[in-house]
């Protein structure tokens, strides 16, 4: 039997009683597949969510095979458990319509209200900025990142940082004057004038920068035995590009357009960025309660 876990902001405005539904229906067509390519035993079982740092220690320390997972996330559960001698593999990569056309990728950017000066990266300092939670990639990583190669330390060459926990979130403070410039994915934009009394959003508000390619959200295995994990890769794959699957997907997932096959690899690009900030796990997911 395989457990499968995700957490619940895996997408926006969907109820969590729906996404678990869809991911259940996710759940039933890899068990299919599996069935299909004669798993002994080709169960799987949907967990309850879990905030993505619970949900690092859950799949790290074999509380789930199969992981839903946002990319920091899967970096950090990885360095936590070997680095490149890790058990956990990125087997899967959500596919997105960016750009027109569907690909394995998505872009973080920085913006601000059109009424400021700001245009670029370097008039971010002395400003007040505004990121999503410290363990997001596009709204807080990568972005943060992007302002450190121009010389704007991201926390402490800006005059107010707030962590807001989430693109909306940010994107509202931004479009209400509260903080200058935010960090976001994409389409945190467009997201926003589609929510009732933000429909002039794209009108409001600009894009000063947008990141280079990111690799979009995976799923992770931990399945130590090479043949076993390439097997339920493979039923991942299929089912998320059934049609039963690209629908599920679509629902719980962020409008993903289906699955593509990825590796561990892909995602280095993430452990230079936390190098250059000179950040870890430990300052950016929260402590653990007494």
């Amino acid at each position: 039997m395989y457990r499968m876990s995700y957490y619940p902001w895996i997408v926006q405005h969907v109820e969590l009683g729906e996404i678990d539904r869809q991911i259940k229906i996710f759940g039933s067509l890899i068990k299919q597949e599996l069935e299909r390519l004669g798993a002994p035993d080709p169960r799987v079982e949907i967990l309850p969510s879990l905030e993505v740092p619970e949900q690092i220690k859950q799949i790290a320390t074999g509380g789930a095979e199969i992981a839903l997972m946002n990319p920091l996330g899967f970096v950090f559960a990885r360095q936590g458990t070997g680095g490149a001698r890790s058990p956990l593999e990125a087997v899967a990569v959500a596919l997105r319509i960016i750009d027109g056309k569907v690909g394995k990728v998505y872009f973080s950017q920085l913006y601000t209200a059109k009424k400021t000066a700001i245009r670029t990266r370097e008039q971010v300092a002395n400003r007040s900025i505004g990121y999503g939670l410290p363990y997001s990639t596009s709204n807080f990583l990568v972005a943060a990142a992007r302002l450190l190669e121009v010389g704007v330390h991201p926390l402490t060459g800006v005059t107010r940082v707030e962590f807001l926990k989430g693109h909306e979130i940010v994107a509202k403070a931004v479009y209400e004057g509260k903080v200058d410039v935010g960090a976001g994915h994409d389409g945190v934009i467009a997201d926003l004038a589609n929510q009732p009394g933000f429909g002039d959003a794209a009108d409001v508000l600009v894009q000063i920068f947008r990141s280079k390619e990111i690799p979009s959200d995976p799923i992770v295995t931990n399945i130590p035995n090479d043949t076993e994990r390439q097997k339920v890769q493979k039923a991942i794959v299929a089912a998320g590009n059934s049609d039963a699957g690209k629908s599920a997907l679509f629902k719980f997932w962020g409008k993903v357009q289906g699955l593509a096959v990825t590796d561990s690899a892909s995602y280095a690009t993430l452990d230079k960025d936390l190098t250059d900030l000179r950040l870890g796990a430990a300052d950016l997911l929260p402590k653990p309660k007494p």
